[in-house]
């Protein structure tokens, strides 16, 4: 008759490793701080965009206002110029000055920030009241040593056609 005996398994030092702990609350924390960093850059580079835009924009109402066409011209980016030539924009910026006069009061409403491979672009627009009607201006912006460079300009206005 075989009798079966349980007996302990020897102990040689060994103990059992404990369980593995999923630190799920400090993973969510470390996210959240990550998402709020995040977010928190992405709120300041817009503030100091819309900083830097509405500077940009009071500079190059003030060169149309002077008629100082050549001056907005030799600040501006390369991306501005091209596509053009040098007689085409300058006629183009008198003769918006010419229809619709001296540039005034200013109102930002929309602005968007893009950084890509070709650099940082700000892009905003304003409605702006001119001397002989309203607009809507649409200026592009390229980010080049910390200042900002006209990279397009569009604007829209029925006091270009009508007048």
């Amino acid at each position: 008759m075989a009798t079966s005996s349980t007996s302990p398994t020897p102990d040689f030092g060994h103990t059992t490793p404990p369980p593995k702990r999923v630190l799920w609350k400090w993973s969510v924390a470390a996210a959240a701080v990550i998402l709020v960093f995040l977010m928190w850059r992405c709120g300041s580079a817009l503030v100091q965009g819309r900083k830097l835009a509405n500077a940009a924009v009071q500079h190059f109402h003030e060169q149309l206002n002077a008629e100082e066409y050549e001056g907005i011209y030799v600040d501006a980016d390369d991306g501005f110029r091209a596509g053009q030539t040098h007689d085409e924009l300058i006629k183009f910026l008198q003769a918006v000055h010419k229809k619709l006069g001296n540039a005034g009061d200013t109102t930002q409403s929309n602005i968007r920030v893009d950084s890509n491979t070709r650099g940082t672009f700000t892009t905003t627009s304003y409605k702006t009241t001119f001397a002989n009607g309203a607009a809507t201006e649409s200026f592009t912006w390229v980010t080049s040593g910390g200042a900002l460079k006209l990279y397009r300009y569009y604007i829209e206005s029925n006091a270009l056609i009508t007048n």
